[in-house]
Order: C-alpha cells, then sequence, then structure tokens
C-alpha cells in the first residue's frame, strides 16, 4: 500500500557563494519536526475551520471547527469516541491549528512516545518555524541587525542538528535544549521582518552547515566547546574570540550564594556526597574560565567539570561556569563568575550592542563565526511515496 501521509522530505538547492565562485549542490533532509509535548496521556485540538484526522491504516475523521480531546488508555488512542491507530496527522483548511490552546502552524504527527503514551509534533516549513524561535530566543525590540543575525544562526542550527531527537521520533525539541519555539502565538512583525530579509541565509564553513551554537552573555570572551562539552574536534570559527561589546550587559559580572544543603540536595542525585567543607577551582580554560572544581565533603572529594557542575546545581542561578572566586562561610558558598549561559558561539548581547553600533548581521556573525560564510539555499517540497 501506497502511503503519502507520513513521509515527507524537503531537497534544499544550496547554492555558496565563496571567493567570488558559485557551488552548487543537493542536500536531501525531511521537514522538520519539532516536538512540542512529550510523553503526555491527552491534549486538546481547536481549530476555527474544519479540520482532518487521518491514522496510518488511513482512517480519516472530519471535524467543525471546535475544540476536541485525544486520549491514549492502555495503548489506544481515541478522539472521542473513535479508536484511531498511531501515528495519526492532524491537518485543518486554516493555516492555524490549537494545540493546548497554542496557535500553530503547519500540521501535526502524534506518535506513540517510549513510554507508550503521545508525542505531539508540529510538521513545518524551517521558515514558519523560526518564525516561532525568534522572539523566543533573543528581544524583538532590539536592533534590527541583531535580529537579522539571530535569525541566519537559528536557521542554521534547526538544519545542522536534525534528527536530534530522532529516538523519540522528532528533529528537535521546543525548549533550550534544541531551541526555544513558541508556535505562531509568539510572531512579532520585528522577528517577522528579521527572517524575510534574511530569507534563505544559512552560515556555512567549508561548504557545511556550521555549528551556529549560542548564548546570551560571554563575558567578554567566548569558550572553546572542548572544555564545555568534550569536543575532539572543534571548528575553527568555534574556538573563542576577545568579545569588547557585552562588557555593561547584564550577567557580565554576576554573585550568587547558596546554601551548602542546597548544594549537596543537587549533587546527591548522582554521587555519595556527605557534608561540603570546600569547593576550589582546581584547573581553568586558556582564558581563565573554570575548567574543573574539587568538592571536598564529609565522605571523600568529588572532581567535576566546572559547566557539569552548574547544570546539576542550578543554571539559572549560576550564570556560568565561568566562576573566578569560590568563598566559604557559615554553611553558605559564594560565587563570582563572568557571563551567562554555554559561552560558545555567538554572545546575543555582543552582538546587540555590535548593532547598536552600525554593525550589520554580516559583521558580526563573521565577528563571533570567524571563517565562515553566508549562503543562499532554496528549498523545494517533495512528497515521497513508501510502499508498504
Amino acid at each position: 500500500m501506497k502511503n503519502k501521509i507520513f513521509s515527507v522530505s524537503v531537497i534544499i538547492i544550496i547554492t555558496l557563494f565563496m571567493c567570488n565562485n558559485t557551488y552548487s549542490f543537493n542536500f536531501v533532509e525531511k521537514n522538520i519536526n519539532i516536538g512540542i509535548i512529550i510523553n503526555t496521556s491527552s491534549f486538546m485540538v481547536e481549530c476555527s475551520k474544519n479540520f482532518f484526522i487521518t491514522d496510518v491504516l488511513n482512517k480519516k475523521l472530519s471535524f467543525d471547527q471546535g475544540t476536541i480531546r485525544i486520549f491514549c488508555v492502555e495503548k489506544n488512542t481515541y478522539v472521542n469516541e473513535h479508536i484511531l491507530t498511531l501515528p495519526i496527522k492532524i491537518e485543518s483548511l486554516d493555516e492555524i491549528i490549537f494545540i493546548e490552546s497554542k496557535p500553530y502552524r503547519g500540521y501535526f504527527i502524534v506518535k506513540e512516545s517510549n513510554d507508550s503514551k503521545l508525542n505531539v509534533i508540529n510538521v513545518l516549513s524551517i521558515e514558519d518555524y523560526i518564525k516561532g524561535v525568534l522572539p523566543k530566543e533573543i528581544g524583538s525590540d532590539w536592533e534590527l541587525e541583531a535580529l537579522k543575525a539571530q535569525a541566519v544562526i537559528s536557521r542554521t542550527y534547526a538544519i545542522s542538528n536534525l534528527n536530534k531527537h530522532l529516538s523519540q521520533g522528532f528533529d528537535l525539541c521546543s525548549t533550550t535544549h534544541c531551541q526555544v519555539y513558541g508556535g505562531a502565538g509568539v510572531e512579532t512583525d520585528t522577528c517577522n521582518k528579521a527572517l524575510l530579509l534574511t530569507q534563505h541565509e544559512f552560515l556555512t564553513y567549508n561548504r557545511k552547515f556550521a555549528n551556529t551554537v549560542f548564548h546570551a552573555n560571554c563575558g567578554g570572551h567566548t569558550e572553546n566547546p572542548k572544555y564545555i562539552w568534550n569536543w575532539k574536534i572543534v571548528p575553527p570559527y568555534l574556538k573563542g574570540v576577545k568579545c569588547y561589546y557585552c562588557k555593561n550587559a547584564p550577567y557580565t559580572n554576576w554573585e550568587k550564594t547558596l546554601d551548602e544543603s542546597f548544594i549537596r540536595k543537587k549533587l546527591l542525585n548522582n554521587n555519595n556526597i556527605g557534608k561540603i567543607k570546600n569547593i576550589k577551582i582546581i584547573d581553568k580554560t586558556n582564558i581563565g574560565t573554570a575548567k574543573k572544581i574539587e568538592i571536598l565533603h564529609s565522605n571523600g572529594k568529588l572532581i567535576l567539570n566546572a559547566y557539569k557542575f552548574r547544570l546539576i546545581v542550578d543554571a539559572w542561578q549560576i550564570k556560568s561556569h565561568s566562576f573566578y572566586s569560590i568563598k566559604n562561610y557559615n554553611n553558605k558558598f559564594n560565587f563570582k563568575g563572568k557571563g551567562w549561559g554555554h559561552k560558545v558561539g555567538l554572545c546575543q548581547w555582543g552582538a546587540k550592542f555590535m548593532a547598536e553600533k552600525g554593525k550589520n548581521y554580516r559583521d558580526i556573525l563573521y565577528y563571533f563565526y570567524p571563517g565562515t560564510k553566508i549562503s543562499k539555499i532554496i528549498y523545494d517540497d517533495q512528497i515521497k511515496e513508501d510502499k508498504k
């Protein structure tokens, strides 16, 4: 049986402009699939026009405008009184579908999760996806050139990280683990303008998509990812650059005091930690950032990567792994550091101030990703048939 519902591919024809020479090649990938609700037992669907739900056996249900509930019980998936076989597709005559009262473009595929519940996946074009990313990842009131820079790197990040959640049946999630995605309801005119002005532009290096990781504030210098994620091979454009632009930004310098009991409780999940006596930096990166820390406690000592320590304890309270001072007093630990985030790739606050000083988005991108190029990409949708 031929099934045209669930297998959609995008042929991406890429033209690269490098050193006044033009290179062309084809790159085939499936449409972007964003997991917006993971491992749920039920969710609500609403449309202002007729909408349709089709299961993998081609059983099709039609609904007038309104709201329905989709839920699972003992591995059966129900739409009202109907039982459908996963995966199912939800589409509408309107371009907007509401899931749990939030509007989204495109359509939806619902698959069984790893825990026999439901994963709700938004399928849409990359350009429409970025419309729902930009306002969540950067301030909509920032300078247009900073928004344009973010549009290019968010688009590039999406295409270079396809299948990041392959085991769960989609490409990217909608959280900070990938990129924060809020759907059509968060779109703004200024961000959509930045998207339009950079339409189909991606950042590339040696005719490959660049790994365009980014963060809020580097604190004066971006970091080499080998100290953060233990990368064995680091592309030249991510080895770190000095940033002169974020010195007056939020959390360029920060300070936080945490109770010993709070830190110990966080670390207990993975380690046999006793009462913490001291925490000290025992290794630094080449720019002076904390690389490894030693935690001396009543049951012994623990050595951790500084970035991992930050994530385990609380990444919102400890703004970065770049602490330069840790002091212990009265069962409390005082951390002083620089920057906000992992500090690899583009510094968003640095980009903001560069734009305010008259730099354009190309200047910004080439500064934080030295040696890269902006390449134009054209999409062409094509349905691929699966024979079953």
